[in-house]
């Protein structure tokens, strides 16, 4: 008889074997929900209301104006957020269909049958339509359906804190008394040691850890950025591109399209434009019948 992986004799999922391996991810989905939802508004006021003003008085017109633009991205940020765990990754295909046809095959995790492109999460115990990973930052997994609200909401991260780090590293180079240069670049790299030694102050150690905190989160929605650009181009998802999956490459235009929807364009200017999808997330079209379907045309 042929066994499952982490299963008995029986056929018997072993489900410490199971919870072990599915805890780690769990703690990590809740560190990440709690960052995105405590410590970056923490970091967002501070820039509001401590850092913005040593240029702009709180309320006035500047202040008004730079503060719109970049609350504009934090609404932009978080309703995505709400969106993508509201939606979900296989939006009303809550159940998929348990029918065998061209391309589906059996998952031996969920016990249905599984339609091209979707693959199992082991947190989320579920198969997911077009799958591209699982997201920590609400504890969800982005697929078919919840991907557009993924990428807008960390497009309007990158976007939002770009300015705040060239306002925290102007008001750090403010704090150091002969600056920031060359000479003493290594207090910003290593700002406990530099306090711990007396080279600079606890005021200017908590200054270092706001640019550092804000160039990091800039570095970090870059990367989620490029990451789903790059899977873009090649007309993949994460998990294909792991498996080498070339078979949906429709050229960049299009693979945007089967992504994003028709309205691409727009997604990031406001989760509620809707952005129909060309396909139901249970069938796709490859690069072989689309390009016989150009020609054609």
């Amino acid at each position: 008889m042929q066994l499952v992986y982490g299963a008995d004799e029986d056929g018997n999922i072993d489900l410490q074997k199971k919870l072990k391996k599915i805890m780690p991810t769990q703690i990590q989905d809740i560190i990440a929900t709690t960052i995105l939802l405590v410590f970056i508004p923490a970091g967002l006021l501070l820039h509001f209301l401590y850092v913005l003003p040593y240029w702009y008085p709180v309320m006035g017109e500047a202040w008004v104006i730079r503060a719109g633009i970049i609350g504009f991205g934090v609404f932009n940020l978080y309703s995505n957020w709400a969106f993508m765990m509201k939606t979900g990754p296989n939006g009303k295909h809550s159940i998929l269909p348990n029918v065998v046809k061209p391309g589906y095959k059996h998952c031996h995790s969920c016990h249905s049958m599984s339609p091209p492109r979707a693959h199992h999460c082991p947190v989320c115990d579920v198969c997911v339509l077009r799958r591209d990973h699982h997201c920590s930052f609400g504890g969800v997994c982005v697929g078919h359906f919840n991907q557009r609200y993924f990428v807008a909401a960390a497009v309007n991260l990158f976007l939002l804190t770009i300015p705040l780090v060239s306002y925290s590293w102007n008001l750090l180079n403010m704090k150091f008394i002969v600056g920031i240069s060359f000479g003493n670049l290594w207090q910003v790299m290593l700002p406990h040691v530099a306090w711990i030694f007396g080279f600079i102050s606890i005021f200017q150690f908590l200054h270092v850890l706001l640019f550092v905190f804000t160039f990091t989160t800039c570095l970090f929605a870059f990367y989620l950025v490029a990451a789903q650009a790059f899977c873009i181009y090649q007309g993949q998802t994460r998990i294909e591109y792991l498996m080498e999956v070339h078979a949906y490459q429709l050229g960049f235009f299009e693979n945007l399209r089967q992504a994003l929807g028709s309205r691409w364009p727009l997604i990031c200017l406001s989760c509620f434009i809707p952005s129909p999808l060309p396909t139901d997330g249970l069938s796709f079209v490859t690069r072989e019948m689309f390009n016989l379907h150009t020609k054609d045309l």
